[in-house]
């Protein structure tokens, strides 16, 4: 699959949204504003709902990249993509 080099970009600012929103209590401590608290809790939770759409478009890329596009050979890849080695 090709790589799309602006998902990892998006990906990068979803991961620096969470850590902020992680940091949120430490930073209103310190800082003591108020609004930036407020700011990291609505980015947090936008950075969470940006990894789940980046999810579905990389499946919706890797379900069109095969040309035996039946939903038993996606499942099957899937399942042994996502399940843990033992």
């Amino acid at each position: 699959m090709k790589k799309v080099k602006s998902i990892h970009y998006l990906r990068g600012v979803a991961a620096l949204l969470v850590v902020a929103y992680h940091n949120k209590q430490y930073l209103n401590e310190v800082y003591a504003q108020k609004d930036l608290g407020d700011l990291l809790f609505i980015s947090g939770g936008f950075g969470v709902d940006l990894f789940f759409i980046i999810s579905g478009f990389i499946i919706m890329l890797s379900s069109q990249k095969k040309e035996t596009n039946s939903p038993i050979n996606f499942m099957t890849r899937r399942f042994f993509r996502i399940y843990p080695v033992f």
